[in-house]
């Protein structure tokens, strides 16, 4: 799609939301002489957010955020991260093969599969980071806001943030009691319920007690067997939120949050047959299986399988605050965390078992950080220190049991259990300091000192049957042979490891350290010439640290880690009040100058030709702009368009192997999962029914751009644009105690996918969601 006619289609998407504006212009008049709104009453303008780590409105901070509350949220039917590229520009969600979710911010993000990989778009709850993507998926819960910051956050949020930041901010206690509901029922019998109870309990203690629980029938129809159906929900979880104030200058708050998510995993469509290493194993009919049709309901998977998960999420955090008064506050925030993981995956989305998974592990983290914050004249100070300790345990139990992969020289291969156990330390030590060289001018700048070691405490690919081993001792057997050298073999025990180290030819698992360093830091000015403009530039580095994968391993060499990558990111923006604050502009331009981009790629093996590995891409950049806008045009109407433009790069020259084993340049390519364009608009009308209660009427569009899912730009992986609209209408009480709405979300029933890729036989996309009905009621006391 041309430039041209994206703009042309965005401009006739957002026309039927326009229209919404006509029955509220015939009382234009009567809300002009009613009164203009001033600045601080606009909805946006006055959201107070701490991504610079204490709270200021978002107008008066210089960087790209995009801010949202609980109810905002609500209202869109955003109830985990999939859904934000409805509200946040430049967003893009998706899922690897192995259901591992991957954020995307302006193109930064690290398409990997394992468990701990860490992520280029970190998560937060009220500033404790939650380290790896697999943990994010209950973070939604009670929120007061969600923050998501653009860019590199080195600085003030950690090293693993070279993309941005979800900082999600979760509800207090009150002053009084207080409680509130939303209950949904939709499509699929899905039940949605989520409430929470805030009340004091002394005059210096405070709780607040949150819960949802999220059930539905599977929605995903079998192609082959009539009836049977996949991706049923159920999903619990629970938070309680204490804060004690004992003195008037401090203030503890503790938060523990469990939940368990026993909802059965999605299958993708299966696209088209691709064999691995074409032999007898693969079944005629999975050769000749049908395309999947454009439904966004249909696939298949392996019949007679429980793809039901059993992941488990356990958070508790201690926040501890003294007020030493404007001059210096000292905060310290102390978590533990613990992750426990069982998910199958259905791999090619068809009846025959060309692949699935079995995905087992654990993640225990400690964080620790202390700091210290004030003002001293014209400068505002943040200089603090933090440490963190992870643990991660990733096994994954493959099952290709009618497949090309399951003969290797000739020996039935049976199931194999790729492993990786890894401890992460990571050492930070931080300052930030805010000078107003006049009341119109502010300087910026910050700096990071970090300390990463990451250690690879055992990589192997397992056996399980004795298949794998006496595979293993034939590959030893051939090494030997292509050496020149004696033909030899070390045996295997089953249970034992078959990834053989190149040095010595022996089966034994991989050990590694990479212990890192960097420097992270961020430059910027901004000028305020009145209390409606805010103009900024900012220049920041950001690193990511390096990683190891979790993968099938013939050698050894498939562990190597890909060292830290790095951006250096240019931008300037501006944010906009305009007439008394019924309009909103925020705009940036920014261009990143991307090194060592981390990727899942390949490297070639001396038995098996080309094997998944990470690898970095030396040098790549990204240029764009954004445009956010909020109208207030007259009273009880709000219209948000927004747009992103992207255009990324690889550099020249780079040389690796594309998804079906070729080796080619890819100098000059844009990224995977990176469209050019990306827009959304949601607009919402309201009006008097009578003294007590309003009625609305609202909308929301998204148009996602065309990108690939892989390198080489093979039409089969490619990713099509697609455009969805969502609509909802309901009546509401006037002070909004209480709210009915009824809504349908992708309400063209567009057939789209968000994910397209190639394993073991066949290329296989992710669908988008299908079309759905329902209604929410929102109740708070």
């Amino acid at each position: 799609m041309s430039r041209t006619s994206t703009v042309r289609g965005l401009c006739l998407t957002t026309a039927p939301l326009a229209l919404l504006a006509l029955p509220a212009l015939a009382h234009a008049q009567q809300a002009s002489q009613a009164g203009a709104t001033t600045p601080d009453d606009n909805l946006y303008g006055a959201i107070i957010v701490t991504a610079q780590k204490r709270a200021a409105k978002i107008n008066d901070v210089p960087m790209s955020i995009t801010a949202a509350s609980g109810d905002q949220l609500t209202k869109l039917g955003v109830t985990d991260a999939s859904q934000l590229t409805k509200v946040v520009p430049g967003f893009t969600y998706n899922e690897t093969a192995y259901g591992t979710p991957v954020f995307t911010i302006r193109g930064v993000g690290f398409q990997e599969t394992s468990l701990g990989a860490s992520p280029a778009v970190s998560s937060y709850i009220d500033e404790v980071p939650v380290p790896f993507s697999a943990e994010t998926v209950g973070l939604g819960l009670d929120l007061e806001r969600l923050e998501v910051l653009k860019g590199p956050q080195g600085t003030l949020f950690g090293s693993n943030s070279t993309g941005g930041a979800l900082n999600y901010i979760a509800g207090k206690p009150t002053d009084k009691l207080s409680a509130g509901f939303d209950a949904s029922f939709g499509s699929f019998n899905t039940l949605d319920l989520q409430g929470h109870v805030a009340a004091p309990i002394t005059d210096t203690l405070g709780v607040r007690v949150s819960a949802r629980y999220t059930s539905g029938d599977g929605f995903q129809k079998s192609m082959t067997r009539p009836g049977d159906r996949l991706g049923s929900k159920d999903f619990l979880q629970g938070r309680i939120l204490l804060v004690w104030e004992p003195t008037s200058n401090w203030k503890t708050t503790l938060n523990i949050t469990a939940q368990r998510d026993r909802s059965e995993s999605l299958a993708p469509q299966y696209y088209q047959f691709v064999a691995l290493n074409d032999g007898p194993l693969i079944p005629d009919g999975f050769r000749n299986f049908p395309r999947a049709p454009k439904d966004n309901r249909v696939s298949d998977w392996d019949p007679n399988v429980n793809f039901k998960r059993n992941n488990r999420f356990y958070f508790g955090s201690l926040r501890n605050e003294l007020d030493l008064g404007d001059a210096a506050h000292i905060t310290s925030l102390t978590s533990l965390q613990r992750f426990r993981r069982y998910q199958p995956v259905e791999g090619d989305g068809t009846p025959f078992n060309d692949y699935r998974a079995e995905s087992y592990g654990k993640i225990n983290t400690f964080y620790q950080e202390l700091r210290l914050d004030g003002k001293v004249g014209n400068a505002t100070y943040i200089v603090g220190a933090n440490y963190e300790y992870d643990y991660v345990d990733d096994n994954t139990i493959q099952i290709y049991r009618q497949s090309s992969s399951a003969s290797v020289f000739g020996i039935p291969l049976g199931d194999t259990r790729p492993n990786t156990q890894q401890r992460l330390r990571t050492y930070g030590v931080f300052g930030n300091l805010d000078y107003e060289l006049s009341d119109k001018v502010t300087a910026h700048a910050g700096i990071r000192f970090t300390q990463a070691n990451r250690e690879l405490l055992y990589g192997c690919g397992q056996d399980i049957d004795g298949s794998w081993g006496l595979v293993s001792q034939a590959i030893q057997g051939y090494i030997h042979f292509l050496r020149g050298e004696p033909i030899t073999s070390t045996p295997i025990p089953v249970g034992g490891c078959g990834t053989i180290n190149l040095d010595n030819v022996q089966p034994e698992g991989a050990h590694a350290k990479l212990n890192q360093n960097n420097l992270s830091w961020r430059l910027g000015l901004d000028f305020k010439p009145t209390r409606d403009v805010l103009l900024y530039a900012n220049v920041s580095r950001g690193y990511k640290a390096g990683s190891f994968p979790t993968l099938a391993a013939a050698t050894t060499r498939q562990f190597d880690p890909v060292v830290q990558e790095t951006v250096l990111a240019f931008e300037a923006g501006a944010k906009v009040t305009a007439a008394n604050g019924r309009i909103q502009a925020n705009g940036a331009v920014f261009y990143y100058d991307y090194k060592n981009k981390q990727i899942l790629g390949r490297i070639p093996d001396i038995a098996f030709g080309p094997l998944p590995s990470l690898v970095n891409v030396p040098k790549s950049r990204i240029w764009g702009a954004e445009l956010d806008v909020t109208l207030n045009p007259v009273d009880g109407l709000r219209i948000r368009p927004a747009v992103t433009y992207l255009n990324s790069r690889l550099g020249d020259g780079f040389v690796n192997y594309d998804s079906f084993g070729a080796e080619g340049n890819f100098g000059g390519e844009p990224f995977p999962y990176t469209p050019k364009w990306q827009a959304n608009v949601d607009a919402e009308y309201s009006f008097p029914v009578n003294d007590g209660i309003d009625a609305f009427v609202g909308g929301n569009m998204l148009y996602y751009g065309k990108t690939n899912g892989a390198f080489g730009e093979y039409k089969v992986l490619a990713i099509d644009a697609y455009t969805t609209f969502d609509a909802r209408l309901g009546i509401a009480s006037h002070d909004d105690k209480w709210r009915l709405q009824f809504w349908a979300r992708n309400l063209t029933d567009k057939y789209y996918w968000t994910a397209s890729f190639r394993v073991n036989d066949s290329v296989n996309r992710y669908p988008g969601s299908p079309r759905t009905f329902g209604a929410t009621l929102s109740v708070k006391y």
